[in-house]
């Protein structure tokens, strides 16, 4: 838990049980979580809590960059994960929702020449693949 807190505090934030448990169940989950997940894995621990102090942590949290958050095709509701140190893109199981994460980037080069053709500062991206992984192929 140091090191979530070094985290919170690096970022100028208030280094709450909520905040550090939440740092601490992303860190630990086997892909993404809903606000919903992170709330019924957290419920039982922390007295007290409520569903939108989740989703207002998550919100303080991915603004700090500390998290990031994904649309699922196939979800309603945005997916949580740990942010990545180095930028990554993801491939995303349809079936079972396994995600592998993807740590060379193929559109760096495509995004750079598409900036200076068209004079335009490009900021972000992000690619998300949708199939099927090994395992929900047969």
């Amino acid at each position: 838990m140091k090191t979530y807190k070094r985290w919170l505090q690096n970022a100028n934030l208030k280094v709450t049980p909520a905040r550090l448990n939440i740092l601490y169940t992303l860190d630990h989950a086997n892909g993404f979580l809903t606000a919903e997940d992170i709330y019924n894995e957290l419920k039982p621990t922390i007295e007290h809590l409520s569903l939108s102090t989740i989703y207002r942590s998550l919100e303080q949290l991915e603004k700090v960059h500390l998290i990031e958050s994904v649309s699922l095709e196939n979800k309603k509701e945005a997916q949580y994960e740990l942010a990545h140190s180095k930028h990554a893109h993801h491939l995303i199981c349809l079936t079972c929702g396994k995600v592998i994460h993807i740590h060379d980037c193929p559109i760096h080069d495509f995004a750079k020449a598409v900036s200076s053709q068209h004079h335009f500062k490009v900021t972000s991206h992000t690619l998300d693949l949708y199939g099927y992984c090994e395992a929900c192929q047969t």
